[in-house]
């Protein structure tokens, strides 16, 4: 009788910063068949590491049709997941924690599949039908994610970062947009008094199929 073994998971740690080249190459690192993510290193709920989390999570699913299992989880990340409307429709996760509902307390994270989407939402154009769209404030501070599997032809990024500059001249905000595919990341840092300043750009191993991702992190600015 032939023996099987049964491979070890990958165990992932991220930590809880907000620094999004370290978080661009831990989540978007090399895919692994079975992973699993400790989060007991992130003492408090960051949206940035929800939104890549479930970036990660798609994109395993798709290629593996397997499931990443996240522990560990601190009370407050646990609650602020608990705050995200419809994170249970995200693909390919498994959180092993008990999540109560918290009682009292509106949620302030949507997350929604774009196949499903009818509200309008900034840049929803540039991605497919297929994906997901992660949006909410919290302290003080307005998120919107969005990812989608889409092909390298069928990406406008010029059209993009042009929209992105015309989002941030009506805004005047304060904040950062990231822009990711499989190939390269974009990186600006937004400054309320100034147009859009220069892109970082960085080439990227290529390790995942075709996707796109947007994030935007931004305070709003009184005049």
């Amino acid at each position: 009788m032939a023996k099987t073994t049964l491979s070890k998971p990958s165990i992932f740690e991220p930590y809880g910063h907000s620094d999004l080249y370290a978080l661009d190459n831990l989540y978007f690192s090399t895919l692994r068949e079975k992973e699993v993510w400790d989060f007991s290193r992130v003492r408090e709920f960051s949206a940035l590491n929800l939104g890549f989390i479930f970036a990660r999570a798609e994109l395993s699913w798709k290629k593996f049709q397997s499931e990443l299992e996240i522990k560990n989880l601190n009370p407050s990340f646990k609650k602020g997941i608990c705050l995200s409307a419809g994170w249970e429709e995200a693909p390919g996760l498994k959180i092993d924690s008990f999540l109560p509902k918290v009682l009292g307390a509106e949620e302030v994270f949507q997350y929604s599949r774009l196949e499903d989407l009818s509200e309008e939402i900034p840049f929803r154009e540039f991605f497919s039908r297929e994906g997901f769209v992660f949006k909410g404030i919290w302290k003080e501070k307005n998120y919107l994610i969005l990812f989608s599997n889409i092909h390298s032809e069928d990406r406008n990024l010029p059209s993009v970062i042009k929209k992105i500059s015309h989002f941030h001249s009506e805004k005047k905000s304060e904040g950062n947009f990231f822009l990711r595919t499989e190939k390269q990341s974009y990186l600006n840092f937004l400054k309320p008094k100034e147009s859009l300043g220069p892109l970082f750009l960085q080439e990227k191993k290529i390790d995942q199929d075709p996707f796109l991702f947007l994030s935007l992190e931004y305070s709003d600015i009184i005049k």
